[in-house]
């Protein structure tokens, strides 16, 4: 054991004045080993009736080219659909309506349609517009592209501009209509109650992003568009902000990376449904606040995917993957999207979360970094990631996306339906994927479910600590500068840890609290630290 600590891993009498406002030192987050890396979160990629692989394995480790992409067809290709109950519609799967010049109507193979206004040259946004309006009439609105113009036409340099359509953009060309060639199996879609992960290639996922930035997917069939995000970047083009416009550079600036140097690594994304009857019963469950279980470091400093290394990284997320991203949406799960551009690959292949579903998305990289947030939110400069790769083959760059409930008129988020929500989805996201080991990872979060969706603060990280302590994960908190929540979460974590409270007597009280009035509720922690 390290001077100055004690058995639990947090600050004896000789620290404790350093860590005071923080709680547990960092190191025990980090269950005090020296790689914030050593401990696995994921097990390796296998092939499975739950785990669809994209690419050839085993994986390996030095290769100088990405994994050559797996061939599964016939009997193979019936049973991974099956398994996974709908797979992902291709650009070459779908046949468009075209209006001929005399009026009259014919149907085309759509991908024919993509290749032949693909192969012509594109020498500005004008004329990419023009090719896109080729094989999706249905974006012909006014200001479609109006955020695209903006930046070729206003922002971009005279260099930036030629660089983009005399190189980046004929890459990207070249990448996307190696669709064929780099999907020669079904693409699972990862649907409502269903564990399933898929694993492809960052080769695969820069090809399918380069395809939604050409915007040739077809529209979800009727049944399944109200439960899937868009999958064309076109929304996003059609933006008036400067925000939107700042957006796409982080996006084109991927291109330029991927398209100069393809990476050779892989990702893995995957849903994960806990069934309400492998919930915890929250009144009855042993678990008990304890320092030793639930290590909790809490700082007003820095952001959850630059400090929280080799942690799991909580995604403040909407019920669809990245949100408003494909909008004017410039939040934190956004921003995470933009940088971390293999995110919205999730886009394609992720139905909207139900009740107790979290999203994962294991090893995307970082290729930009940013500034400000919002209105404000600025593309800033290129960024090398250097994140480890672990045995797959995938970054240590692990995050979970879990909605919280949106307030809206009529719903109290301390009713006790709305507490058990809350804790079924922290529950499906914190869970640990490898069972029967002693030490999980810890866990990076901050103020879920609050700013534009309402949650307030101080309840939304007492519920995220109880989780963390039924399933024994430290947790590194971010307060995102909410005034005075760094002190209070830690006085309320010190009264909860010093007595031994419960997680079910705790849950109990927050019942009793939200049967209360809204006239009659005291301040949240001040009514827990007179009733606990």
């Amino acid at each position: 054991m390290e001077a100055g600590t004690s058995n639990d891993g947090c600050p004896d009498e000789s620290d404790a004045q350093a860590n005071a406002n923080r709680g547990c030192p960092l190191e025990a987050i980090y269950h005090r080993r020296t790689d914030p890396y050593e401990l696995a979160h994921f097990p390796a990629i296998e092939r499975t009736e739950q785990h669809t692989v994209l690419y050839e394995l085993p994986f390996q480790p030095h290769a100088d080219k990405p994994p050559a992409p797996y061939c599964c067809t016939g009997r193979a290709a019936a049973v991974v659909a099956a398994a996974a109950g709908a797979t992902l519609r291709l650009p070459t799967m779908s046949r468009c309506m075209m209006r001929n010049a005399d009026g009259s109507h014919a149907v085309e193979n759509r991908w024919t349609l993509v290749c032949r206004a693909l192969a012509k040259p594109i020498a500005n946004s004008r004329q990419l517009e023009e090719t896109i309006l080729q094989y999706n009439p249905d974006y012909r609105t006014h200001g479609q592209f109006g955020a695209l113009h903006r930046l070729f036409e206003e922002q971009c340099e005279d260099e930036e501009r030629a660089a983009f359509f005399g190189d980046t953009l004929p890459r990207m060309v070249t990448l996307a209509l190696r669709l064929t060639e780099l999907f020669r199996s079904p693409v699972p879609l990862l649907v409502h109650w269903k564990n399933h992960a898929v694993s492809m290639t960052q080769e695969q996922a820069a090809c399918l992003l380069a395809n939604a930035f050409f915007c040739t997917f077809p529209l979800p069939k009727s049944n399944l568009a109200k439960h899937f995000s868009g999958t064309n970047f076109a929304p996003l083009f059609a933006g008036s902000s400067q925000s939107v416009v700042e957006k796409i550079k982080c996006l084109c600036h991927y291109f330029r990376r991927v398209c100069t140097r393809m990476p050779t690594g892989v990702l893995t994304y995957e849903r994960r449904f806990v069934h309400a009857q492998h919930l915890p019963d929250w009144g009855t469950v042993d678990a008990p606040f304890a320092r030793e279980r639930v290590p909790l470091h809490v700082t007003s400093d820095g952001t959850i995917e630059d400090q929280g290394v080799g942690l799991l990284q909580m995604v403040f997320a909407n019920r669809f993957l990245g949100g408003g991203v494909i909008g004017h949406g410039c939040v934190q799960e956004e921003i995470r999207c933009v940088i971390n551009p293999e995110l919205l690959v999730g886009r394609l292949l992720f139905e909207s979360l139900r009740e107790t579903e979290a999203y994962f998305v294991l090893g995307s990289e970082q290729y930009c970094t940013y500034a400000n947030y919002a209105s404000s939110f600025t593309f800033q400069a290129d960024y090398r990631d250097v994140t480890p790769r672990d045995a797959s083959g995938r970054r240590r760059c692990y995050i979970v996306g879990l909605d919280a409930i949106r307030m809206q008129p009529g719903i109290d988020q301390y009713a006790e339906q709305a507490l058990r929500r809350e804790l079924g989805k922290a529950y499906a996201g914190f869970r640990d994927g490898l069972g029967g080991r002693s030490l999980a990872p810890g866990i990076a979060t901050g103020n879920w479910g609050c700013g534009a969706f309402g949650g307030h603060a101080p309840l939304k990280a007492l519920l995220q600590l109880m989780v963390a302590c039924v399933v024994e994960r430290p947790l590194l908190y971010f307060t995102c500068n909410e005034p005075g929540l760094q002190e209070r979460l830690l006085a309320i974590y010190t009264f909860l840890t010093e007595r031994r409270i419960g997680v079910a007597t705790l849950y109990r009280e927050l019942v009793r609290y939200g049967a209360k009035g809204y006239k009659e509720r005291p301040d949240l922690y001040d009514y827990l630290y007179q009733h606990l």
